[in-house]
């Protein structure tokens, strides 16, 4: 079996995430505009150097994302299963 490491299983994560949202037909137009912006910015904030990454921010886009799709159990299940593999 592969081990794949954390920011691998992020970036599936958030990929998964990304075409759920752009998927699905539950969630409102106004939600998707809200949310495919801050997968964006998690991405782009997950990719600096090591000693680089601003942990708060990344933690903060991540509570924003959890807030926003919570109400969807799928999107809801992806987006808590990031944490565990977000950055300390």
């Amino acid at each position: 079996m592969t081990e794949h490491s954390d920011d691998y299983i992020l970036g599936r994560l958030i990929e998964r995430s990304r075409l759920l949202i752009a998927i699905s037909e539950e969630i409102p137009v106004e939600t998707k505009l809200q949310t495919q912006p801050l997968l964006k910015q998690l991405e782009q904030l997950l990719e600096a150097e090591a000693g680089a990454l601003d942990v708060e921010r990344i933690r903060g886009t991540h509570e924003l994302l959890r807030r926003e799709l919570e109400p969807y159990a799928d999107l809801d299940a992806l987006v808590s299963a990031m944490a565990t593999f977000l950055p300390e």
